[in-house]
Order: C-alpha cells, then structure tokens, then sequence
C-alpha cells in the first residue's frame, strides 16, 4: 500500500470508499439498462479489477498467499463481498432506481452490528451502536424524500434487500477470518482471483463461448470504470479491515448510499431530498462516535461499559 493510504485516518478512507462504491452504482445501473446479463456483467467487472490487482502486487512486489488459511478466506470474503452483491446490484437496478437501492444499503451497517453481536454473544460496546444509528438519522434525512416505487413488483424490492444483507456478512467474515499478518493488496487480489476463477466456471459450464459475454463497444467506458473502481475499492477495503473490524468498516454503506443518491439526482433525475448536506454532516458525527473520535457523555460511557461486562 502506497503510504499516504498507509497514513490516511481510517474514516477518511471508510469516506473514500463509500464514494467509490456510489459511483459503481451509478455505472452498474448504465450496464443494467443495456440489456446486459449479471454473469457477462461481473465476469469483465471482476477480470479487469484482477488484472490491476495482480499488476499492483507484481511492481511491488507483493505475493498472494496460498496456503489452507489464506484460500478459504478468498473464497468466502469474494462470494459475500463481491460476486453476491455485485449480482444482485446488476439484476435490480434495471427494476428499482439507484437512489433506492443506494437508501438500502444504509441497512448494512445494522445487520452487521446485529451479526457481530449474535456471533460474539453478547452486546457491543454502545458508544458504536450510538454511531450506527446516528448515520442511520442522517441518512433517512436525506431520503425523507422518498423514492417512486410504483410500477416495481414486491419481488425486485425483496431481492433487492439481499445486497445490503451480504454486504453485512461480507464486513463480519473478512474481520473475523482476516490472515494474521496479511497483507492488504495481496488479500484484494487473491479474492478477486479466486472470484474469476468462479465465474469462468460458471461460464464455460453453461457451454458459454467468448462471444456470449462480449460487450457492445459503447458500454466499454462503464465496464472498465467498474473494474477500475472495484480494483482500487478492494484494496482499500482490506486496508481498513486490517485496522478496524466489521462494524467500523460498515458505515461505509452510508457514505455509498448519499454519493448513490447524488449521482441518481443528477445522471438520472431521480428526486433528491433537501436534507443532503445536512444528512452529510450528520454522518460524520456518525463515524466520529462510531470510531471514537468524540465520546459519549460520562453517564452513557458507563453504561457502554457495563454492557461489555
């Protein structure tokens, strides 16, 4: 990792990815109304941002560990926080608009607190709950709007609550399962790989050909932005998630839901709520209690505490 990613606070970094993530969205929803398939879709999403990865770690000379610790971790950090939300992400934005999926991902933060909480067994520390819910409230300021769903069957809006549901198990695996001592940029691109390799499987076991999975030249400018942008989000991903866990680096949700709702505001002409610069305000003050940038009055501190006991 470069140093300045290596020096950067870790909620600058959370910000930094939530952007990324809102602004793949927005090249997701492109790619979705072109008619093109999830699988074609993710198949050149996840080559182009493994073949950046896996340059990256050649000029620095980076290796990607495999060994029965490091491969499993692969597997299961890709299929929850790549290839699963990535699918579901292509197939409902053809159906919902991108500010309503990018208001759902706000849920991902509560789910993970919910599935760090069931797995530890017992209540986490208040202070970051507090924070949770406090970028939950500047987020719903935003969306108070509300979104036109009309016209949208129940089934879409229920598949697209997966997306937020296994980005939560995503941030709870890669905490939980994380390598000792491994290394950020050789994670991102072992999980890619091992993502590709998924694919190609699936591909060439429908008895797909190379040519069922091309793109027409004018969606090539969104599918190497979303490889791109994947690329460089995963390797900051397993950055942060070497430097805090699974409920910290879940705020990255809020962030990708108010760039995801900008972006739709202005591409798309998706109705945008006033409270935006407020909500962004308000979600700083999130990730400040959340990351314990400001702490919580002596009494709550108290109870946070006993609550851990």
């Amino acid at each position: 990792m470069p140093d300045i990613v290596r020096r950067s606070p870790v909620s600058a970094l959370i910000m930094a990815i939530g952007v990324l993530v809102g602004v793949s969205f927005t090249l997701s929803k492109f790619v979705s109304m072109a008619g093109i398939s999830a699988l074609t879709a993710l198949f050149w999403q996840v080559l182009l941002a493994s073949i950046a990865l896996l340059a990256l770690c050649l000029l620095s000379q980076k290796r990607v560990a495999l060994n029965a610790r490091h491969i499993p971790y692969y597997v299961g950090a890709g299929v929850f926080g790549v290839s699963g939300p990535a699918v579901i992400g292509f197939l409902v934005l053809e159906h919902v608009s991108l500010g309503f999926y990018s208001a759902l991902v706000t849920l991902s933060p509560l789910f993970t607190f919910a599935i760090t909480a069931l797995i530890a067994r017992r209540m986490l520390p208040l202070h970051r709950l507090v924070g949770i819910l406090i970028g939950l409230a500047g987020v719903s300021l935003a969306t108070m709007g509300g979104f036109d769903l009309s016209g949208v069957e129940p089934a879409w809006i229920a598949l697209s609550l997966l997306g937020p549901l296994f980005l939560a198990y995503g941030n709870v695996f890669r905490s939980y399962a994380y390598p000792p001592g491994g290394d950020p940029l050789g994670l991102a691109t072992g999980t890619l790989l091992s993502q590709l390799l998924l694919i190609s499987a699936l591909i060439l076991g429908r008895g797909t050909t190379i040519s069922d999975v091309s793109v027409p030249p004018a969606l090539l400018g969104a599918i190497f932005g979303i490889g791109s942008i994947t690329a460089l989000s995963y390797a900051l991903t397993f950055e942060v998630q070497r430097r805090t866990d699974g409920v910290g680096f879940a705020q990255v949700g809020y962030f990708a839901t108010l760039s995801g709702i900008a972006i739709g505001a202005i591409v798309f002409r998706e109705p945008l709520g006033l409270g935006l610069l407020g909500s962004l305000a308000i979600l700083f003050l999130g990730l400040a209690v959340t990351n314990g940038h400001l702490k919580l009055p002596p009494v709550l501190h108290r109870r946070s505490q006993a609550n851990q006991t």
